[in-house]
């Protein structure tokens, strides 16, 4: 009997060690997949002037406010990484919001999160006097665009029309680690300018993106030193990881004309890898 015993608490012994071992060599920078819940809010409405004077006989603004939002739930594994995100989003509802109003309530409930900020904007329409113009639009949407063991990437999208000549478009993402909520910022490594280098993927992004087949008409489309022979200018908003590859989003303005668009193109993951920081490529690991 006490054979048996001893044989059994032996087991025991070599199945709990067997468990600390399994434990220890799991990676610490992986968690939980990230759960989201989405959101909308959708308000089209027409607001007569109080204008004492009209514009053009105009007496009525139709007004548009649409709010599409992937909110991240509230997890055990990866809560660190979910208040790094909502900080995020709360940030970018918040940005163009005239009277900073910032949500206090439930973190936990994405329709009177997207609730709070729709009706925001909705009031600032509405004040009309300020906004002159026949219609007024503002869309706003933020999705978890990717995901793996390591990291999520959410993307940001605006677009606005405050009356004016044309309208603006926004758009960009931003990659966090999951283990500590970091917003990853330094993903390359290498910018030489050979015929593998760095400034050629962006410039065959540029010149794919406007369906260009000649670099002397990529200058023409660029502002001048924006992209050379032997320069291309990196997006002012870091690139993020998507399904695909590394994203390279250009703003309105930012490297060419209104005219030519906000340039934006997915170097493929094979291509992109080995310019990539440490730090970048162990998320992809």
């Amino acid at each position: 009997m006490k054979k048996t015993l001893s044989i059994i608490a032996a087991l025991t012994i070599a199945a709990a060690i067997a468990g600390c071992k399994n434990s220890s060599s799991s990676d610490p920078f992986a968690t939980g997949e990230f759960l989201t819940d989405n959101a909308k809010y959708d308000c089209e409405e027409k607001v007569m002037l109080t204008l004492t004077e009209h514009y053009d006989d105009q007496d009525s603004t139709d007004i548009l406010v649409s709010l599409n939002i992937d909110w991240p739930k509230e997890t055990g594994k990866n809560i660190v990484s979910v208040n790094a995100v909502r900080d995020w989003i709360k940030e970018h509802l918040s940005f163009l919001n005239e009277y900073k109003n910032v949500y206090e309530g439930n973190m936990n409930d994405a329709d009177a999160i997207t609730k709070f900020y729709g009706d925001s904007y909705k009031e600032r329409f509405e004040a009309t006097d300020d906004f002159p113009a026949p219609a007024l639009s503002f869309e706003i949407e933020i999705k978890k665009e990717f995901e793996n063991d390591k990291c999520v990437t959410f993307t940001y999208m605006l677009d606005q029309y405050l009356g004016g000549a044309h309208g603006g478009r926004t758009h960009y993402g931003a990659t966090f680690r999951k283990s500590d909520g970091k917003i990853m910022t330094n993903f390359i490594t290498n910018n030489d300018s050979s015929d593998e280098g760095l400034n050629n993927i962006i410039k065959k992004g540029l010149m794919k993106y406007w369906e260009i087949d000649n670099e002397e008409t990529l200058y023409d489309y660029t502002w001048e030193n924006s992209v050379t022979k032997y320069y291309a200018a990196q997006p002012e908003h870091s690139p993020c990881f998507v399904k695909d590859g590394l994203l390279f989003s250009y703003q309105e303005y930012e490297i060419a004309a209104y005219a030519a668009g906000a340039p934006e193109f997915v170097v493929p993951y094979a291509e992109i890898e080995k310019y990539l920081t440490p730090s970048a490529a162990d998320l992809l690991k």
